[in-house]
């Protein structure tokens, strides 16, 4: 069993950093703090067994601080985008599990209200965002959402193909289930005149004409066995077929003019 735990809603926090970031950078990672941090009273320190700024309810060894490498190899995607809709939310109410962020020689804390100020510690924090959380036991172990994917970035030119050939796949996909449908409520009759084929007045629709021509055409006589010279009952099924596909067409416009 580990001797520290970091706090789950921080675990919560880093699996949403890689679910929006997957490819991110994470040599600046860090939860439990080093020798330096051990020497001072952190949030990097286990509250437990460290020296810590507040002691919790329970009796558990966690950790309630993180540092998040800034690079996050996401188009658009910057740490800045990401620690500025942090404050917004803290600012609004909406989000209580933080205490304060500290980022690129600044620092805001739930005790000033969330604002600026210039932060002059050893490190500038310019290579990772330190996050510290709650010690209050319910914001501890919240693993709400943080929201993360609702920061606003740019569409990059892959995004901008991706959606324009789905839209186009899904709107292909409906017209096609729509014109499957026409093609089985357009009927014509079956012309078979003259030959020994039994129901010679039956409709037929679209798919039925189809898979009589290509039976004739692969077997080289219709189905009761009428032979297909040029003038005949594959003419006809042909003709037939020509006529149903033409009605076809002029509803799948009607469709498409629609919408």
């Amino acid at each position: 069993m580990a001797s520290w735990v970091l706090i789950p809603c921080l675990k919560s926090l880093f699996a949403e950093f890689d679910r929006i970031a997957p490819a991110r950078d994470k040599a600046s990672d860090g939860s439990i703090g080093d020798t330096a941090h051990s020497q001072t009273s952190s949030d990097h320190n286990p509250d437990e067994t460290g020296t810590v700024p507040i002691h919790d309810a329970d009796n558990v060894n966690e950790v309630h601080a993180i540092d998040v490498d800034n690079n996050l190899n996401e188009s658009d995607l910057t740490m800045e985008k990401v620690v500025q809709f942090l404050l917004g939310r803290c600012r609004s109410g909406a989000e209580k599990r933080l205490r304060y962020i500290i980022w690129n020689k600044r620092i805001w804390s739930a005790s000033s209200e969330w604002v600026q100020k210039t932060y002059t510690g050893a490190s500038p924090h310019t290579e990772h965002a330190h996050f510290s959380a709650s010690y209050d036991t319910t914001h501890e172990a919240s693993t709400a959402s943080w929201h993360l994917e609702d920061i606003p970035v740019a569409l990059t030119a892959a995004d901008k193909t991706w959606i324009t050939n789905t839209i186009v796949a899904q709107t292909q996909k409906a017209i096609d289930t729509r014109l499957a449908a026409i093609g089985k409520q357009v009927t014509t009759d079956y012309r078979m005149d003259g030959t020994a084929t039994p129901g010679s007045t039956y409709k037929r629709n679209l798919a039925d004409l189809t898979g009589d021509v290509w039976f004739a055409a692969m077997v080289g006589t219709t189905r009761a066995g009428d032979p297909l010279p040029p003038d005949g009952v594959f003419a006809k099924l042909l003709e037939d077929l020509a006529i149903l596909t033409a009605k076809v067409d002029a509803l799948a416009a009607q469709v498409e003019k629609a919408g």
